[in-house]
């Protein structure tokens, strides 16, 4: 058996509790064992791998850990150094999450490419000391951010990003966002405030340039979706039904 180790600062534990439901599938087909430590400072994740499924499960995690550090490591930036008026806390929020989005694949790549000189993973370290132009970069965006920003700039910025995003696809259904494959994204569950417009956050996150509806949005988040999405909406036979 293989031994991977994950550790996080106790205040982000909820950033392992994410790593742990996301390798859940993962984790119960290679009959892995998982231990989970919570410290006064620092809650640490072990996993023991069966040694013939080692690299693959070690490129899952490298993953998922990339999504923890450019969702949530970036949200919490974003929200620390951007201010701005002219939005309501909700509206910001979408701000925050949209600009996320914007550049989540290639700051992905960046990150998993970094994890790979890793033998054991603290999350809260390798964004504090080895990510130095990811966090550059995401200052250099912040500074081209207005400080006033209305409710109609904020539909027309991220209607412009979303316009550039092709041949990805989402659906919706049941209060639930999945990707093509149909599996439900959860990266939600890595922003603060996520009780608040989950599914257009999901959508966005997900990186999406078309949405399907297979059921009727929720009303506070159909009028983000609808605004945002426009022609790159559409509805399945069973949205009639």
């Amino acid at each position: 058996m293989s031994e991977l180790i994950i550790t996080e600062s106790s205040l982000r534990k909820s950033n392992l509790t994410y790593l742990y439901s996301a390798l859940s599938e993962i984790i119960n087909q290679v009959d892995a064992r998982v231990d989970i430590k919570n410290g006064k400072n620092r809650t640490e994740l072990k996993i023991s791998i069966p040694d013939e499924y080692k690299n693959v499960f070690l490129t899952e995690t490298e993953d998922k850990i990339a999504d923890v550090i450019v969702i949530n490591y970036k949200y919490k930036h974003f929200k620390k150094n951007i201010s701005i008026s002219g939005l309501s806390s909700a509206e910001k929020e979408l701000l925050y999450v949209a600009l996320i989005s914007a550049d989540f694949d290639d700051d992905k790549k960046y990150v998993i490419k970094k994890l790979r000189a890793f033998k054991e993973y603290t999350i809260d370290g390798i964004y504090n000391f080895r990510l130095k132009p990811l966090k550059e970069k995401w200052n250099e965006i912040i500074s081209y951010i207005p400080s006033a920003f209305g409710p109609s700039g904020l539909r027309e910025f991220i209607s412009y990003l979303i316009k550039d995003k092709v041949g990805k696809k989402v659906f919706y259904e049941h209060g639930k966002v999945y990707d093509k494959h149909y599996n439900e994204l959860k990266r939600v569950d890595l922003i603060e405030n996520s009780n608040d417009l989950t599914v257009v956050k999901e959508i966005l996150l997900s990186g999406a340039g078309e949405v399907e509806l297979v059921s009727s949005l929720p009303p506070v988040d159909e009028k983000y979706v609808k605004e945002f999405f426009q022609d790159k909406l559409r509805f399945s036979t069973e949205y009639y039904s």
